[in-house]
């Protein structure tokens, strides 16, 4: 049997604000990347749980974790547990739903952010997998597999030709390691996501170069929750 080297997470979990790490820490980290993937200013919010934490987020703290994220509070920060009262104190209107109806396909630990300012909205689904780990599933309707261990660039384009080569080409030459790369399109020739995964932080000169090229039509550049 291969051996498998243990880590200090693996002993104790997360450095996070309880009593979950998958009902808190994790659903923080969901929001605080939905956040990071709207880059305008938010004027309202709606988070859907769904599953486990549809029926435990008030007792698990589930609700001031998803708003604390939106706020740009990590897990660790203790004012994640006065999260609604910041939000209040800002302005911020919000409502947490709960489903217990939801897709079959859906993680367990599901919740659904649905944000929106200036005209623009934005849906982003992640699951909170345990120990405060998490995967978004799905922005805006393309698929997507992040789990914020890594800075990340989301590249909204038209599907032809070059286009991944292009990007990674242009990473590239900036001597950036590409860790994972892909492009999710909902038909052939229409809009796709591409999800581009690297190594250190990615400079807003080369996304700008990026969201130059004709066949881009937005650049969204997300932060590593580790960093």
């Amino acid at each position: 049997m291969a051996e498998r080297s243990v880590g200090i997470l693996d002993l104790f979990g997360p450095v996070m604000i309880g009593p979950s790490s998958s009902h808190t820490a994790g659903v923080a980290r969901i929001a605080f990347l939905a956040r990071k993937i709207f880059p305008y200013p938010l004027e309202g919010a709606k988070v859907t749980f769904y599953g486990s934490l549809a029926r435990t987020y008030k007792g698990h703290g589930s609700d001031k974790a998803s708003i604390a994220g939106l706020l740009g509070i990590r897990p660790d920060d203790e004012r994640l547990g006065y999260a609604l009262e910041l939000a209040a104190k800002e302005g911020l209107p919000y409502e947490i739903v709960a489903d217990y109806e939801g897709p079959e396909r859906y993680h367990p630990n599901t919740a659904v952010i649905e944000l929106w300012g200036e005209g623009k909205r934005s849906r982003v689904r992640g699951a909170s997998i345990g120990g405060g780990e998490i995967r978004l599933q799905s922005v805006n309707g393309f698929e997507a597999n992040l789990d914020g261990s890594l800075e990340a660039l989301l590249i909204l384009h038209r599907d032809e030709v070059g286009v991944i080569a292009i990007v990674s080409h242009i990473l590239a030459a900036s001597h950036f390691n590409i860790a994972s790369v892909a492009s999710h399109r909902k038909d052939k020739g229409e809009e796709a996501l591409m999800v581009v995964e690297v190594d250190g932080i990615v400079p807003s000169t080369i996304a700008n170069q990026i969201r130059e090229l004709p066949a881009v039509r937005e650049v969204v550049y997300i932060p590593s929750i580790q960093t």
